[in-house]
């Protein structure tokens, strides 16, 4: 197992170093450089404070969610765990949800397999914000969308017959599970697998419990507000993309966030590419845009590593008072 995780975190790594490679190898070094002298770093700056700011309203958020579940936890250390996974997955892609759990349950001592629970349903709501989001954008850019895809793609949009053909895949693979794991249910790996699944349900379905409704849909809104800022006030760093608008850092957030859902570390290179190609459909110019990529995502790396190094010593330091 140790050595296939290996594999997967080395081509991973190897992915990200061909996206960067892609995004850079039409950039000088020296021009790089030369540009990132004239950079406004107090817009910089405030970003990284947005993005701060997402970790911490993110934190407070999951105390809601499980307070309906009857586990009340410390703020602060909600907030350490919360900027702990996201410190992990710069290094290891998805594993971030797993030492954020962790970490939580070391603290406050609550299972993990209802953290897990909630972090899923975590999940599922900001994937269906980021949905109504992407069709915000195609209403608003459309065009430049859709010319997006196309450059993406490398000019093969998918077409409904891809689709179709991947979600039978899909159920083929799980009829074949189902009818696998029926002859193993008696089997006490299942069971502890079994209990771990109702522990994520009882998590998944706190959203129904929910005391403090209008703070958890607050924080949410807070939350996409933050990722939309961190973006849109680096525009304002940087002369080429200053006259880009509100509308123009959706769309950008938008098509951001599929490089950073990407399994490569951080969203290293894969980030840098898209967002690369997204300003230049733009007319902003190739160098100018894989600046702003590089800045933003160097600023808020930077941050992440900030605040998850402080929440470790800061969980180290916690668990060594408990003890003593």
């Amino acid at each position: 197992m140790k050595a296939v995780k290996w594999i997967k975190y080395v081509f991973f790594l190897f992915i990200g170093v061909g996206l960067m490679y892609l995004a850079f190898k039409n950039q000088s070094p020296k021009d790089l450089i030369a540009q990132l002298k004239d950079v406004n770093y107090l817009w910089v700056v405030i970003s990284m404070f947005f993005g701060f700011a997402a970790i911490v309203s993110r934190g407070l958020r999951w105390i809601i969610l499980l307070q309906s579940l009857n586990f009340s936890v410390g703020k602060l250390n909600s907030i350490y765990a919360v900027a702990i996974g996201y410190f992990t997955n710069i290094a290891i892609p998805r594993a971030g949800e797993i030492t954020r759990c962790t970490s939580l349950n070391q603290t406050e001592d609550v299972p993990v397999d209802k953290l897990f629970g909630t972090i899923i349903l975590e999940r599922a709501i900001d994937f269906i914000i980021l949905l109504s989001l992407v069709l915000l954008v195609l209403i608003l850019k459309l065009d430049l969308f859709l010319e997006f895809l196309a450059i993406i793609f490398q000019g093969r949009t998918p077409n409904v017959s891809s689709f179709i053909g991947v979600g039978l895949s899909v159920i083929a693979i799980l009829i074949f599970l189902f009818f696998l794991t029926k002859k193993i249910f008696k089997n006490s790996f299942y069971i502890k697998i079994k209990t771990f699944l109702l522990g994520m349900k009882d998590g998944f379905k706190s959203i129904n419990g929910l005391k403090n409704k209008s703070g958890f849909w607050m924080h949410t809104f807070i939350i996409w507000l933050m990722y939309l800022l961190m973006t849109y006030v680096c525009f304002f760093s940087i002369e080429a993309t200053r006259m880009l608008n509100v509308a123009d850092g959706l769309y950008t957030m938008v098509i951001g966030g599929f490089g950073m859902v990407a399994p490569v570390q951080g969203g290293i290179g894969a980030y840098h590419y898209i967002v690369k190609i997204g300003l230049m459909i733009l007319d902003v110019s190739e160098d100018s845009a894989l600046l702003f990529a590089t800045v933003v995502h160097t600023a808020q790396t930077l941050m992440t590593l900030g605040a998850g190094g402080i929440s470790i010593l800061m969980v180290f330091l916690s668990k060594k008072k408990a003890r003593q």
